[in-house]
C-alpha cells in the first residue's frame, strides 16, 4: 500500500530543492512523484521509501502535507493522481 504525499510549493526558487533536502537528509528516497506549475506555485504528489520517515521530516521541516492512501480504491496510478490534484482545483493533462 503507497501512501501519496500532496505538497504546495511557493513559486519561489529554492521551493522543490528544499523539499527533496529535507527528504534527503533523512535518507529518504522519492520512488514516485507528479508535479503541477500553476500562476504562483504549484504542487507536488509523491510517494516515498518510508511513510513514517516522510510524514516525521515534513512535519518536522513545517511544510505542510496531505496523504492519500492509494489502496483506498480506484485512486490508483496517474488516474488516482490526477482526480487527487483535480479535488483541489488543479487541472492535469495528460500528454
Amino acid at each position: 500500500m503507497a501512501i501519496w504525499f500532496t505538497v504546495r510549493l511557493d513559486d519561489r526558487p529554492g521551493s522543490l530543492a528544499r523539499l527533496a533536502s529535507t527528504l534527503g537528509d533523512r535518507g529518504i528516497n522519492i520512488s514516485g512523484i507528479v508535479g503541477v506549475a500553476e500562476d504562483t506555485g504549484g504542487a507536488l504528489m509523491l510517494t516515498t521509501s518510508d511513510d513514517g520517515a516522510t510524514r516525521a521530516a515534513l512535519g518536522d521541516a513545517g511544510i505542510a502535507f496531505e496523504e492519500h492512501d492509494s489502496a483506498a480504491g480506484p485512486s490508483e496510478g496517474f488516474e488516482g493522481v490526477r482526480n487527487g490534484l483535480a479535488q483541489r482545483g488543479i487541472d492535469v493533462e495528460a500528454r
